[in-house]
């Protein structure tokens, strides 16, 4: 009889060993979310520098390389994956006076895992045909992350509001 006792206890504390070993869940990441927000206004402040200066190539690099990155402009329904994304800057930036400006009125970021949400608000300065400049006000959201050893657009979307329906008589 006593070895069967022996055997039980053995028995159990090798199953106690493999429970252990296999139902703990890792320990969570320790996720620097200061960096990550700082990380995230870098990205943003490089997007407008590119933007500024019409540097399509700047632009580009900025988003992720991989076919899942989107981009929602606000006059493109949609552009999907890099080669998409870059043609839609090509196409647009030498159509722009190279006298507008972008600029971020009001940025927000919010960690989630390892992505930092992003939204706010936009203005878009630029001569108009009297010569007068012209604002467009506009507003954004986006996803970013450290991808392949640094920060990009996971998805960006940029959208401006529709102008309100004219007064009824």
């Amino acid at each position: 009889m006593p070895k069967n006792i022996f055997r039980n206890i053995a028995l159990a504390m090798l199953l106690i060993a493999f429970s252990a070993t296999f139902a703990c869940s890792p320990a969570p990441l320790k996720v620097d979310t200061a960096a990550m927000i700082e990380s995230a206004k870098k990205l943003d402040q490089q997007f407008l520098d590119a933007f500024n200066r019409r540097d399509v190539e700047a632009m580009s690099t900025l988003y992720w390389n991989n076919s899942e990155v989107v981009s929602f402009q606000a006059d493109q329904m949609v552009a999907h994956g890099p080669a998409e994304i870059k043609a839609y800057f090509a196409k647009g930036m030498p159509a722009m006076p190279a006298e507008t400006k972008l600029e971020i009125l009001e940025a927000h970021y919010v960690p989630a895992g390892d992505v930092i949400l992003g939204w706010g608000l936009y203005r878009m300065t630029m001569p108009g045909p009297d010569g007068k400049n012209v604002e467009l006000l506009g507003r954004f959201s986006d996803v970013k992350a450290e991808r392949d050893g640094k920060w990009v657009f996971v998805m960006d979307h940029g959208s401006v509001p529709l102008a309100p329906p004219p007064a009824t008589k």
